[in-house]
Parts: structure tokens; sequence; C-alpha cells
């Protein structure tokens, strides 16, 4: 009976059975924080116009030296700027603007990428490597220099961003999706279908798309942070919406003219830009942790 191995009843948990018993409470805290803190955004972004004008100049605001108010001036919770206009009315404003850009720029690239890794990953052959070739041109240019490059050739102001940040971002989503469509694409039962001459187009959305979702959320999440930043480093460098109009880019560029005497004019863009990109980061990590299949160490464990 030395041959004979016995094998217990109770089989051992899978990896990621355990991974995912471990982190899903953590992930769904911190998917829950995030959402919370973008909803807060975008409650102050929507109620933009209670807050008031943020092109009404408030002379009284301002100091016997013409400098801003200060936090708590009367009438301006949190100050004015240098030529005293109120700075939560043109904060909340920003915050609208950097969130609309994002919002469509993010849709733009993640649609566009995902249409060109579907197509590159499920039909392979000559169109997938004509199309992973543009990715990797795309992949290649630096962020900053290309789209200073692209915002001087399709104008500046809201579209041009758009436009610009799609240019940028949809090749990252094109590449992830190829590449979890070309290990789909694989699979006993997609060949099968395609062996019984089930449509291309009905394959890819009852067998494909599903199994996409994940991937797809994570990835909107993820460039949601990407996003902001970018939106908000065009404007701070000319580029993206233009002043009058406030966006937390050009409050910024306003807000380092005036810091050495009015550093609230700084500092109140700066926090609604951290915050926004920080609710993008906790739910993209939360969503990483909820999922089973990922086992790569997060920056924000212990």
């Amino acid at each position: 009976m030395s041959g004979l191995t016995v094998t217990s009843p109770v089989a051992a948990t899978p990896a990621a059975e355990v991974v995912s018993a471990a982190t899903a409470p953590a992930g769904r805290r911190l998917w829950l924080s995030g959402v919370l803190l973008l909803s807060a955004l975008a409650l102050l972004a929507l109620l933009a116009p209670l807050t008031g004008s943020p092109y009404r100049i408030h002379t009284a605001s301002l100091t016997e030296q013409g400098l801003p108010g200060g936090l708590g001036t009367s009438g301006h919770l949190l100050g004015t700027d240098a030529i005293g206009r109120d700075m939560l009315a043109r904060a909340a404003y920003g915050l609208r603007s950097t969130l609309v850009i994002a919002a469509l720029a993010n849709l733009a690239s993640v649609g566009l990428g995902t249409v060109v890794g579907l197509v590159a990953g499920f039909y392979r052959g000559w169109t997938d490597q004509v199309l992973m070739r543009v990715v990797d041109v795309f992949l290649s240019i630096p962020t900053v220099l290309s789209g200073l490059a692209l915002a001087s050739i399709v104008g500046r102001g809201r579209t041009g961003a758009i436009v610009v940040i799609t240019a940028l971002y949809w090749a990252w989503t094109a590449r992830l999706v190829h590449g979890e469509v070309t290990r789909l694409r694989s699979r006993g039962y997609v060949e099968a279908a395609l062996a019984h001459g089930v449509p291309p187009r009905t394959v890819l959305r009852r067998h494909i798309l599903p199994h996409l979702s994940t991937i797809l959320l994570n990835v909107a999440a993820l460039n949601g942070a990407s996003v902001v930043v970018v939106g908000a480093g065009l404007s701070f460098l000319g580029a993206g919406i233009q002043p009058p109009t406030p966006e937390l880019g050009n409050l910024l560029a306003d807000g380092s003219n005036s810091m050495m005497y009015a550093p609230h004019t700084l500092i109140v863009p700066l926090v609604l830009v951290i915050a926004t990109v920080l609710a993008f980061v906790l739910i993209a990590e939360g969503l990483n942790r909820r999922n089973p299949l990922s086992k790569r160490h997060s920056w924000l464990d212990a």
C-alpha cells in the first residue's frame, strides 16, 4: 500500500480565494471612501452657483494695501484672490470645470482604447500588427511635451483639453484591453462559438465584453487620477481653459503668483486637486483589492 496516495477530503483553499478573503473588506472600505470623497467633490461642483459669481470683483474685501482678503474675510469664507474675487466661488466653479473635462476625456479615451484593443486582440493578423504599432507610437510620446504640442494645434479651451487628453491616454487602455482580449480569444468556448458559425459581433458581445468590466473600471479610475493632473497642468501652463474662466489649473497659476502674501489662493485649489486625485486612486485601489485574481503589492499596504 506504499504507493497509494490518500487525499484529504478537505480541499486546499485556492490562493486566489485566500487573497480575496483577506483583501475584500479592505478593498470595500477603500472603494467606498473614494466614492464618498468623489461624491462630495461632485456635489460642491454641482452647487457652485450657490457660492456666488466667480467673476464678480469685491474691491471692499481687499485690505488697505490692496492685498487679497484672507480666510474668514467677511462674506468670503475662503477669502478672495488678488483682485477681490471670491475664492470659494472660483474654487467651486474651477472644480466643476476640472471634473467635466476629466469625465469627458476619460470616457473618450477609455472608449476609443477599448474599441482599438477589442479589434486588434480579436481579429489578430495584420489588423493586430498595424493597430498595436500605432499604440506603441502613442505610448512612446512624452506626455507633457506632446500635450503642449497638440494643444497648439487643436486650440485652447475645454474642447481642446478633452481632445489632447484623449489622444494622450487612449493607447494605455488599448494596450490593456488588447492583452485581455488576446487571452480570452484563445479560450475553448470562444473558439467553439466561432467554429459553429456564431457571428464575431455576437461573440464579442456575449463572451468577451462581459469579462472586461473589471479591467475597464480599474482603467477608468486610474485614468481619472491622471486626467485630472494633466488637465490641470495644461491650464496651469496656459494651454487649457483660459482665464477668467476658473479651472483648478489656472487657479493654481494665479495662486503661485500671490502665494507669498496670500497663500490661501494657492492652497485652496491645490487641496481640491489632491482630493480629486486621491478619490480616483482610492476607487482604483479598492477595485483592485476586491479582484480575487489580483495579487500585486499595493502602495497603500502597511
